[in-house]
């Protein structure tokens, strides 16, 4: 029999251990050899070598995965010690973070990869029992005649004496089950301490475990310390100081920088503020004091004025912040404009009555449409809005000015639900914006509307004697004068006789034109009318009020009246005229004497 397994001997005892070690490494690999045929018999001992070749990668996955999670735990460990120690920004956490997955994928691809990739055969276990069972090449001779495509393999009755002896004696053999150089309890132990470990800090800290959780995700969190910074307001926009990114303030160009701090745990007695300029670096520190106002850690600073763009740095007994950009931002310079359309039957005559540019107080005719329209010159605005009365109407953006493409939107008070449409009294309005930054002018833009009341017309008349006959015809001279137009001229007769007052009687003496008014452009009028007294059955006597009457022209409002003074018309007889007369031919004497003393300078002075 020993002379028939020499015959079959594949390599010699040195040559399958090399075979082994080389199939037994991710390069050397090769696929399993295909189990025996059904009731073949080393089916027994095939099934055996299957079951212990998956327990033996099982091993090695899990030793695999151990290094890895032993690497995972010393990359935390190295994470927290250097963050820890350095207090790291941002960007050197990310540089860290960097490092750190570098060197975990060193450790997978040198340490853990080499355990995964290996892939046993039947043929490399078959070669591991030979060598612990110290028989030669029988087993792996065996496995390969049971292959398919052996039968071209030399004499068949000596492969069936192979197989037969190897299926016998097989019985006996143990294949080895242990990994070389695994040592997985080891392995495991050293995992399970470690994780222990980092589960028992992080229980017993669990404000260290969150503040280094927050800082690998590049937060803004720092480690626990004695004193805590438990609120930061700066130019009174609070500050997050765990938002997990470079936090923003804007403040307001020459305007004061307010800081308020709110402190816990050991207060200390002061603290203060860095703050850095950008443009330049040059460094300047405000002493943070006792809030008295406050509640207890409160702390206060101020500068009373900023013009540059900073970075502020709180520190406060051992604890601090990140640089926190204070960004000076420009107020917002407004522009507002008046507008005013004037009445339709005004326009002719307000046409010639431009706006001074920019005027913030106008005056306008009564009735008139007022337009306000807002623009910012230095930056976008977010919103705009005028208040009248105590109400706010906003106003709504229409893009740039004609002729200025490039230049600011402007914001225009809507026609429909505007409470200038027909300004009738005073009007006090204040113009409210806020630019993108949130900001509104430092002093309020206000705009003052005053109303040119449109004035009755003007009237004027006389007559050149006031006695007169009961049938007579006594001329009125009248002059009317508006400052737009006339809608209608009368004379009013009243006469008053013995019996009382009786109906008065109204006399048309400017006729209108098919328009209905007369347009101030035309105006005063003037001219003389017949005042019939016939029709009024007069006698000596009586007396007749005669009044001129004028109403102006205001479009679809009503227009108003104006009436010249009474004249007085005394009804007499013929006596009675020559009677006044002589009166006023007395009176026309004494008149003319009394201008010659004084031309002489005799009965009065010069």
């Amino acid at each position: 029999m020993t002379s028939m397994k020499s015959t079959y001997e594949m390599n010699d005892s040195n040559e399958l251990l090399d075979q082994h070690e080389s199939l037994a490494t991710p390069d050397g690999a090769r696929p399993a050899a295909a189990p025996g045929r059904e009731g073949s018999p080393l089916a027994a001992l095939l099934s055996r070598i299957h079951g212990v070749r998956r327990r033996r990668a099982a091993v090695r996955t899990v030793v695999g995965l151990s290094i890895l999670g032993l690497a995972v735990v010393a990359a935390l460990a190295g994470l927290f010690l250097v963050d820890w120690i350095f207090s790291l920004s941002r960007l050197g956490r990310l540089g860290l973070l960097v490092a750190a997955s570098a060197a975990v994928a060193w450790v997978s691809i040198s340490r853990v990869r080499p355990w995964l990739t290996v892939r046993e055969s039947d043929l490399d276990l078959a070669m591991l029992v030979e060598r612990e069972q110290g028989i030669d090449s029988d087993l792996v001779a065996a496995l390969q005649f049971e292959q398919p495509g052996s039968g071209g393999w030399g004499s068949d009755v000596l492969r069936s004496a192979v197989v037969d002896y190897v299926a016998d004696f097989g019985k006996t053999w143990s294949i080895p089950t242990r990994v070389p150089r695994a040592a997985l309890v080891r392995r495991l132990g050293w995992l399970a301490a470690a994780v222990t470990g980092i589960a028992a800090a992080a229980l017993l800290r669990p404000d260290v475990a969150t503040a280094f959780v927050n800082r690998m995700l590049l937060g803004g969190m720092h480690y626990p310390t004695n004193t805590r910074i438990e609120s930061l307001a700066i130019g009174g926009e609070r500050v997050e100081l765990a938002a997990g990114r470079a936090a923003v303030v804007k403040t307001t160009l020459g305007q004061p920088l307010d800081v308020a701090v709110g402190l816990a745990g050991r207060i200390p007695e002061s603290g203060r503020v860095r703050l850095t300029q950008i443009d330049d670096g040059t460094e300047a520190s405000l002493e943070l004091a006792v809030d008295p106002a406050g509640s207890a850690g409160a702390f206060v600073a101020r500068l009373p004025k900023l013009t540059h763009s900073v970075r502020a740095e709180v520190f406060a007994g051992d604890a601090w912040t990140d640089p926190i950009v204070v960004e000076v931002v420009p107020l917002p310079i407004i522009e507002a404009e008046i507008s005013v359309t004037p009445p339709d039957y005004a326009q002719a005559a307000t046409m010639d009555e431009p706006l001074p540019a920019g005027a913030r107080q106008v005056a306008v005719l009564e009735g008139s449409a007022v337009g306000v329209s807002v623009s910012c010159v230095n930056k976008k605005l977010r919103s705009a809005a005028i208040v009248v009365g105590g109400e706010e109407y906003p106003l709504h953006e229409t893009g740039s000015p004609a002729g200025r493409p490039a230049g600011p939107s402007t914001w225009m008070l809507p026609p429909a639900s505007s409470p200038l449409a027909a300004v009738a009294k005073p009007i006090v309005l204040d113009v409210r914006v806020v630019d993108e930054d949130g900001l509104a002018p430092a002093t309020p833009v206000t705009l003052v509307i005053r109303v040119k009341p449109d004035a009755r017309p003007r009237v004027a008349a006389e007559m050149l004697t006031t006695t007169v006959l009961p049938t007579g015809s006594p001329r009125l001279s009248w002059r009317v004068a508006d400052d737009h137009g006339i809608r209608a001229v009368a004379v009013v007769l009243e006469p008053v006789t013995a019996a009382g007052e009786t109906e008065a009687m109204s006399i048309v003496v400017a006729p209108m034109p098919p328009a209905g008014w007369i347009a101030g452009d035309r105006l005063p009028l003037e001219g003389s009318v017949r005042v019939p007294l016939a029709a009024l059955g007069l006698k000596k006597g009586d007396q007749v009020r005669v009044t001129l009457t004028a109403t102006d022209y205001r479009g679809s409002g009503k227009g108003q009246t104006s009436s010249s003074e009474p004249i007085v018309l005394d009804i007499t007889d013929e006596s009675g005229i020559l009677a006044a007369l002589s009166e006023t031919d007395e009176r026309s004497a004494k008149q003319l004497e009394t201008i010659i003393e004084r031309q002489l300078g005799v009965g009065g002075t010069r």
